[in-house]
């Protein structure tokens, strides 16, 4: 393991990557998200401001639809599901951090709020279509339709985790091997 003031990378340091700030970060912004991130219960990405707690109303609507079908309750629960923006999402939220939380977001950079607020709000009216679809279907056809519905959810939070969390990107076989050679 490399130390981090050397140039390299420790696992204790992984927010010094500057590559993974947005251009339009200023120091101060990313100075300020820094320590809301140290202060805050919830996890705060201090590379954008952002927290994946946020994705958990969507992560509710996945396993709605794994158990559609096996109680009219829960049924009634995804019939009824309803997202929110970040903001409200937090509102609501109840969390301790809550007021740290939205401050965080509002420092965000816009190049990155932006995206993220359009493909939250894409998501969310994808799945509220998909719910309408799903809704007059029954047996076995609302269970092989909510299957699919929740895959294409799937991927299309693990896009909106990717931009809350750019500096974890997943490397591929030879990436990996790469940094093992250079590290020889």
């Amino acid at each position: 393991m490399m130390d981090a003031d050397s140039g390299g990378w420790t696992v204790s340091e992984p927010y010094r990557n500057a590559a993974a700030f947005p251009p339009d970060m200023t120091e101060a912004m990313a100075s300020r998200i820094a320590d809301i991130a140290a202060e805050a219960i919830t996890g705060i990405d201090p590379h954008t401001g952002l927290a994946s707690d946020f994705l958990n109303q969507f992560n509710e609507v996945l396993m709605l639809l794994e158990v559609t079908g096996s109680d009219p309750a829960l049924d009634r629960d995804l019939h009824h599901w309803r997202p929110r923006n970040y903001i409200e999402h937090f509102e609501a939220s109840h969390l301790r951090d809550a007021a740290l939380v939205i401050e965080a977001y509002a420092l965000c950079p816009a190049s990155v709020r932006r995206r993220f607020d359009r493909l939250s709000g894409d998501l969310s009216a994808f799945i509220l279509q998909g719910l309408a679809e799903l809704h007059p279907l029954g047996g076995e056809a609302m269970h092989h339709a909510s299957g699919m519905l929740a895959e294409r959810i799937r991927q299309r939070v693990e896009s909106l985790s990717a931009i809350i969390h750019p500096a974890e990107r997943r490397l591929d076989n030879d990436t990996i091997s790469a940094l093992f050679e250079r590290a020889r």
